[in-house]
């Protein structure tokens, strides 16, 4: 009762705090960019975006971020705004929230049902890939000055939190060092259930080499992703109703297995260069001519899914529900490999200029490349290798900035033949008509690794022949400047699609199944005071997919600025997610399964906030699960799993130049 006088009484100090106008010297301020600001891009101006307040950095160059696969093509970096800063989590900091464990860095899978792109041989472990850090895909940085970020988040306590770091510089001849470390550790005992560890980490390096002048580019990165976790399969005391009051020790509570650890290990090296002919730049008019260039690149990648359960006294409940991973009275173990080295060979043609924003471009370019891969797969049965030869092509068009078009194919030619993908994106900026964003996805698949055979304790628990699943996406969004509106529709239909039902195996639907997705955005503004919304419905087949029909998510917060120096934003994130049927994750399979025994009511989680940057420094404070506090019932987005109650988040980050 103490505990939530105090935490009532520390809310209230927050929301009051909007009362404060006498501290506030310009509460007109719209935050909107100026076409002169550095943070400003042409490209995105025009989407129903919050009005965020900006950094005035006049010294600084600008930062652009591009990647190996396409240096040519750039994007502003823009970590100055405010608005949504005290989103920490990465399940929430994504466009629409992912579900987890109730753990922040664990096993997680979107809310909203988006295709997964396949290159050649998948095991077909996913749940880490909202935090990976691939090395092919790395954000290099082109500035001139060196560049430092630092973010920091404290839990319920020390040893739960969150630590980012980056840095980047130039060096002599176009050198370029990009350093980048995460890590997300949630060690602790006061908000963690017991049986519930986690603990992420992911380093990368990252060196180009661009000399002015020169035709020759490289670039060389490492990647280094370790996932370690204890995985307790859910809270066996709480059942469906999930209903014990309010808990003071969750260390008193019983999982459904005590001793369940997972280690999922990525190490990723990549080399490429570019060799360049043409380019040229015309006398007469000052344009640059068409370019030419070959592509070459190496990557090296090594792979390690290790689990293993020792057998306690209480896991009798787990195995009671899940008869068939009863093996052995010891416990049960998993190991799987996967050496992959891959070496593709490309050309390229584009026409390279400048967006608005500065931004580097291509105005057109057309690509083609053969990929070969080289596939080793381990476990407690030995190793096979398998090779892949892969057809790659793209074609891109920007005659300018409202108009922007990229399609992008990929053909199996040796090895599960016949696998394709066909991908394409665009975007046309009409003004003060609005902006229109169109996007297809045509592909045919072949089933994961672990869709086909696993094994625990070298005991062959199921061995399927699937045939391909073929999928089809079709989506756009509508964006009216003027109402700040911005709605989108999707529609995608997979034949013979692929899943785990509610005793964990692996099945295939025999017909094809649909998911229409609706989505809306606005935003409103009334003085200092925003209102930020996005929608999402969403309707599917509930026997394959378990997806909540509705899904809000609502910012209600003041924004001004205090003492002429501090801009600060305070107010309340909202999420209301529908009753449904949430998916198990089930931590001897590694996969996320349907269930049939808990079914969840409507639910509103509130968490209060504030705020606040000066220059490039911002803080957060935030109440999480603020619900809680007058309602004993906990929020699920995967079943058997309760997110912890009530609790304060504090965190900060500083962006230095120099």
């Amino acid at each position: 009762m103490r505990r939530n006088l105090s935490h009532c009484c520390l809310l209230l100090l927050l929301l009051l705090g909007t009362g404060v106008r006498a501290q506030i010297l310009d509460p007109s301020d719209t935050g909107e960019l100026d076409p002169d600001d550095p943070d400003y891009d042409a490209a995105s101006a025009r989407r129903g975006s919050p009005q965020d307040q900006r950094i005035i950095a006049p010294d600084t160059f600008g930062i652009f971020l591009y990647r190996v696969d396409n240096p040519n093509r750039e994007v502003r970096f823009a970590d100055s705004l405010l608005n949504g800063f005290q989103q920490y989590a990465p399940d929430q900091a994504v466009p629409f929230d992912y579900a987890t464990l109730g753990q922040l860095g664990s096993a997680a899978y979107p809310l909203r049902y988006t295709p997964d792109y396949r290159r050649g041989l998948e095991v077909g472990f996913r749940q880490f890939d909202l935090y990976k850090v691939d090395a092919n895909n790395l954000d290099f940085y082109r500035l001139e000055r060196p560049f430092t970020y630092l973010r920091y988040l404290r839990g319920s306590e020390q040893n739960d939190g969150m630590l980012t770091a980056r840095f980047s510089r130039n060096f002599a001849d176009g050198v370029n060092l990009l350093l980048n470390y995460e890590r997300i550790f949630q060690v602790g005992d006061q908000d963690q259930y017991p049986g519930a560890r986690v603990r992420n980490t992911q380093v990368a390096v990252g060196v180009s080499v661009r000399p002015v002048g020169s035709r020759y580019n490289s670039f060389f990165s490492y990647a280094a992703n370790t996932f370690e976790s204890e995985q307790n399969g859910g809270i066996a005391d709480f059942g469906t109703a999930a209903d014990l009051g309010e808990i003071d020790n969750l260390a008193q509570l019983r999982p459904f297995l005590e001793s369940t650890f997972l280690r999922h290990a990525y190490r990723e090296f990549a080399a490429t260069q570019y060799l360049q002919f043409g380019a040229a730049r015309d006398t007469l008019t000052g344009r640059e001519r068409r370019a030419f260039t070959l592509q070459h690149q190496i990557k090296i990648d090594q792979q390690q899914y290790r689990m293993s359960s020792l057998r306690a006294e209480n896991d009798t409940s787990f195995y009671r529900l899940n008869p068939l991973l009863d093996l052995d009275a010891r416990g049960v173990r998993n190991l799987i490999t996967h050496d992959l080295v891959s070496n593709e060979l490309g050309f390229s043609t584009y026409r390279r200029g400048s967006s608005a924003s500065r931004e580097t471009v291509q105005r057109d370019v057309l690509e083609a490349s053969l990929t070969h891969q080289w596939h080793r797969v381990g476990g407690d049965r030995g190793d096979s290798t398998v090779n892949f030869l892969l057809a790659n092509a793209s074609i891109g068009l920007r005659p300018s900035d409202r108009v922007q078009l990229l399609v992008e194919g990929q053909l199996n030619l040796i090895g599960q033949i016949g696998d394709y993908r066909v991908a394409a994106t665009g975007e046309l900026d009409l003004g003060a008509a609005g902006k229109l964003e169109v996007g297809a996805v045509n592909q045919l698949y072949s089933p994961d690794l672990v869709q086909r055979t696993y094994r625990l304790n070298d005991v062959l628990l199921y061995d399927r022949d699937f045939g391909k699943t073929l999928e089809l996406r079709l989506e756009g969004a509508y964006t009216l400047p003027f109402v700040g509106v911005r709605a989108g529709m999707a529609y995608s239909l997979l034949t013979n699609y692929i899943y785990f039902d509610e005793a964990g195996l692996p099945q295939q639907s025999d017909g094809p199944h649909s998911i229409l997705q609706l989505t809306a955005e606005r935003n409103f503004t009334l003085g200092s005071y925003r209102f930020d919304n996005r929608l999402l419905l969403q309707q599917a087949d509930e026997a394959v997919f378990r997806l909540p029909q509705l899904y809000g998510e609502h910012s209600l917060y003041y924004a001004g600025k205090w003492f002429g120096v501090l801009n600060v934003n305070l107010g309340v994130d909202v999420r209301v997610v529908s009753g449904w049927r949430p998916r198990y994750y089930n931590p001897l399979l590694q996969q996320f399964q349907l269930q049939d025994r808990q079914q969840t009511d409507l639910y509103v989680q509130v968490d209060p906030f504030f705020s606040l940057r000066v220059t490039r420094f911002r803080f957060f404070v935030r109440y999480i699960q603020a619900q809680t506090i007058l309602n004993d019932r906990l929020l699920y987005l995967t079943a058997e799993h309760p997110y912890p109650d009530h609790a304060l988040r504090l965190g900060a980050s500083w962006r230095l130049l120099d």
